[in-house]
């Protein structure tokens, strides 16, 4: 049996973490395009390169309205050169329907690293704990948590009781920076504001334990000799293990999964947009594209004319609600429809007072 640091756990996660996230990226990417492949011929739409079906797999996959954008935009400049009569909002539906369980994958993947990175937060004393948690705690109430932290890191895990423990403490800490009395105190005080950043709903916190003991004894309770069962294995797990050894969908298959997909109340959701989106295809084509920057980062923002003072403020409103979800790194991404009006705005690594700046742009730009 192993002893490791609880240094090393942390190491050991985030190099987990990463992998599978990419994996999940991956897998979901090389079935989507390879289905949309046997649709596309099968559809009588014609053959296309492989690249061009990767590239609508990745337009199929992306959430939000840049993404039915794409996708949407992608088939109609692709497909308009067929002979044959078809009909594209129906196309772009169904490719939709068909990527549909990748999409809820992606999810699940997405789900479970928000779950994860919030405790890998908690064990960043000099960086990531400081900086989310410090506008909740007081300065000693900071110390103490900074504190039980490097404990945490420190301590030596030599067999499955203490790895449990560490689990358990490491949640136990995320718990009390997130309901800490100070922490309820700033609650109240920011309730209106980006201020609660970091802070974990007390409905969420039982779901991110789970997702935590999970993901942490999945991947490394053996080396602690704790036996993974198959039922023990989270369902991205499953998901993930049947994309790669799985056999792949029949036509015929594909077509029942289209018309279940179709009957969802999500789907049904999502499709309506993508509909609604195609309806104003003249505004979206008519679309001002401005790449700007802010502090030296690239900042890609979308309008159409249409767009006023009132949809500005519904999108800074839509904006605010993202950042709260927003992990601090990588691109912070944010759509808006409403009606023909169309405004989207992505900034890499973006941080609060940004959201400021976004908005005077956005206001400058009407």
């Amino acid at each position: 049996m192993a002893s490791m640091t609880g240094e090393q756990i942390k190491e050991h996660l985030e190099r987990y973490l990463g992998f599978e996230a990419n994996r999940a990226r991956l897998l979901t990417e090389a079935k989507a395009s390879t289905e949309i492949a046997t649709y596309w011929e099968r559809r009588g739409l014609g053959k296309l390169d492989e690249q061009t079906y990767a590239a609508l797999a990745k337009a199929a996959l992306v959430s939000g309205l840049v993404g039915r954008q794409k996708l949407s935009d992608m088939i109609f400049r692709i497909a308009t050169s067929n002979p044959k009569d078809i009909d594209l909002t129906e196309v772009v539906g169904e490719i939709t329907g068909l990527v549909f369980e990748h999409q809820k994958t992606l999810n699940l993947s997405r789900n479970r690293a928000s779950c994860i990175n919030a405790h890998l937060n908690v064990l960043e004393p000099n960086r990531s704990l400081p900086q989310v948690y410090s506008p909740f705690l007081g300065i000693d109430e900071l110390k103490k948590v900074v504190s039980r932290s490097n404990a945490l890191l420190k301590r030596d895990v030599a067999n499955s009781f203490d790895f449990l423990k560490w689990i358990k403490e490491t949640h136990d800490l995320l718990s009390e920076v997130s309901f800490g009395e100070q922490a309820e105190e700033r609650h109240h005080e920011l309730e209106d504001t980006m201020g609660r950043k970091g802070l974990i709903s007390r409905k969420a916190i039982s779901t991110y334990l789970k997702q935590w003991e999970l993901f942490a004894t999945e991947k490394l309770g053996p080396i602690f000799s704790i036996e993974i069962k198959e039922g023990d294995a989270s369902p991205l797990t499953g998901r993930l293990n049947d994309l790669e050894n799985g056999v792949a969908r029949t036509w015929t298959t594909m077509l029942s999964d289209i018309t279940e997909a179709r009957s969802s109340a999500v789907f049904q959701r999502r499709a309506t947009a993508v509909t609604n989106q195609l309806t104003s295809s003249v505004a979206l084509r008519n679309i001002d594209n401005y790449e700007l920057e802010i502090t030296g980062r690239p900042l890609k923002i979308q309008l159409t004319p249409e767009v006023t003072e009132d949809v500005i403020s519904q999108f800074v409103k839509a904006m605010k609600a993202q950042f709260l979800v927003y992990a601090g790194k990588g691109l912070f991404n944010v759509s808006l429809q409403s009606g023909k009006s169309v405004v989207t705005a992505s900034l890499a690594n973006a941080s609060k007072p940004d959201l400021k700046k976004i908005e005077e742009i956005l206001l400058e730009l009407i």
